[in-house]
């Protein structure tokens, strides 16, 4: 994988757009008191970013699948997108422009997630599947790393803190550029012979499958997991700059719980290929609460430390394999398949920090956090739906079996 250009700009690309779009919760906190914001301004704000970031994501995977030649192209111009309205947003101390640059920005990061996806395994197409864990662990330390130094930046000189990270996502924008007209291939699932023409009986069948009991659980399950995620993601820095804490800190604690879900997605992705997806999310999901109310409710500082962490790893750490699972219920284009299930995801946790920001000013923050812990238990319910171990055929022989595609790009 380090010998891949592609793949190095691609997981580059991945950790400077979501350390960009992790600034977004911390940034709003620091602006909270100057210019007097209310948690559902906070939660409307954020959920206005998320939501742009989710619905433009299909469109943009479709439109790269209609010009595989230029998609590289696309995805280095979306970073570079995303870093120049984050300068703006840098700039500006005016709360109409301030969301109009959170409605405008998250396009970029909709036009880089797709094409990433997709090409991170097309640049390893050996090791499929780890180029595309390694690449979420990229995006996740972006997630993690990003409040962190943005905590520090903004809790010294403001907004301004926000230009020196948009200057530095213009690196990888551009080593990007620079390997856009590499050739590679895309691999795709290939659908059975039943699934090749949508009509008819086919047609039937797949409407039948997606209206079954597993598919719209599965759907749902994904939402409410999205849903607690972003809820911590975009509210952990507010409930604690409420308590008097530092930006510093509360940063830390952000990026905390943010790292603790990249590797989690590292370790509950070998756990799902070797146990099951029912064994990588039921009780994780159902251990998530317990750690969250430990982060909500003790006093002691090094115990918040630990149950953000445990709640990042135990939440955050079914993001990859839930969407490669979603990915091989979608047999289509891989980019479009990729922004169609991405899209969802974030769109799904987008309207959660939504409600809950509306929430948390009817009654109190640190009220609604707990109602969202408590998430995980009916989360982990809807993870029994899942499918467990499955069975390898045996094979007797290392020829590969004739119409039998290799699990490499049959999992991407």
């Amino acid at each position: 994988m380090l010998r891949s250009r592609l793949y190095l700009a691609v997981v580059g690309s991945h950790f400077a757009v979501d350390t960009l779009n992790s600034l977004g919760a911390v940034l709003l906190a620091v602006l909270a008191g100057p210019l007097l914001l209310s948690n559902a301004q906070i939660g409307f704000a954020l959920t206005l970013y998320l939501l742009m970031n989710a619905l433009s994501q299909p469109l943009f995977g479709w439109l790269a699948d209609r010009m595989p030649n230029r998609a590289v192209l696309l995805a280095s111009l979306g970073v570079a997108w995303l870093a120049l309205f984050f300068g703006v947003v840098a700039l500006v101390q005016n709360w109409i422009v301030l969301l109009l640059c959170f409605a405008i920005a998250p396009l970029g990061s909709g036009l880089f997630h797709p094409i990433g996806t997709a090409s991170a395994a097309a640049a390893v197409p050996d090791r499929a599947n780890s180029a595309t864990a390694v690449f979420f662990f990229g995006g996740q330390m972006g997630l993690a790393l990003g409040p962190m130094i943005g905590g520090l930046l903004l809790g010294r000189i403001g907004s301004l803190g926000v230009l020196p990270l948009a200057m530095l996502a213009l690196i990888p924008a551009g080593l990007l550029f620079t390997v856009r007209n590499m050739p590679f291939p895309l691999p795709e699932i290939q659908p059975s012979p039943d699934d090749k023409q949508l009509s008819g009986p086919a047609l039937k069948r797949g409407i039948a499958r997606w209206l079954s009991v597993a598919v719209p659980a599965f759907m749902l399950l994904v939402a409410v997991r999205s849903s607690i995620q972003t809820a911590y993601q975009s509210f952990l820095p507010k409930l604690f700059a409420d308590r008097g804490w530092d930006p510093v800190i509360f940063g830390i604690l952000a990026g905390t719980f943010m790292g603790a879900a990249a590797i989690g997605n590292i370790v509950m992705g070998s756990v799902a290929d070797r146990l099951g997806l029912r064994a990588a999310t039921v009780l994780p999901l159902l251990f998530s609460v317990p750690a969250g109310l430990l982060c909500l409710h003790v006093p002691w500082l090094p115990l918040i430390f630990l149950g953000a962490a445990l709640a990042g790893f135990l939440v955050g750490g079914q993001h990859s394999v839930l969407v490669v699972h979603a990915q091989q219920l979608l047999p289509m284009g891989q980019r479009f398949a990729a922004g169609l299930i991405l899209g969802f995801t974030f769109a799904s946790g987008a309207f959660g920090a939504w409600l809950v920001g509306i929430a948390a000013d009817w009654y109190s923050l640190p009220t609604v956090m707990q109602v969202v812990a408590w998430c995980g238990g009916i989360a982990a319910l809807l993870a029994l739906t899942l499918p467990g171990r499955q069975a390898r055929p045996r094979q007797t022989s290392h020829e590969p079996v004739a119409g039998h595609q290799p699990e490499s790009t049959a999992n991407l």
